[in-house]
């Protein structure tokens, strides 16, 4: 996966910090573009295709994390506000932070199980 990535937002508590991070996605499908203007918006720089991630961490250790591939704005910064038609689809990046946030709460459920001899 990609390794450069762009912070585009964080959110921080106590223990843990949530970011969604992005970096260019080199393998872009625009199959579904029927008029061509998407496949020529990306081409030309004006919008761009990109893969998110968000991690949680805690103590800076990896606790969990989601990905999307392939997703297409103008300002990718649109992402996290889009809710899709009239509000109907939801959000990808509501669902990838409530996503990453489930897998951290297992990972660190597992973790307070861990019996360790003193």
């Amino acid at each position: 996966m990609t390794t450069h990535w762009q912070n585009m937002w964080s959110f921080k508590t106590a223990n843990f910090r949530v970011c969604w991070d992005i970096a260019p996605d080199d393998d872009c499908d625009t199959s579904f573009d029927e008029t061509g203007e998407t496949a020529e918006n990306v081409a030309s720089g004006k919008w761009e295709c990109f893969v998110s991630r968000v991690v949680v961490y805690l103590d800076g250790r990896e606790m969990g994390v989601d990905y999307l591939c392939g997703s297409i704005y103008e300002n990718p910064s649109e992402f996290r506000d889009h809710v899709g038609a009239r509000g109907k689809y939801g959000s990808y990046f509501i669902d990838m932070v409530r996503q990453a946030i489930a897998e951290a709460r297992t990972a660190t459920m597992k973790l307070q199980t861990i019996k360790i001899r003193a």
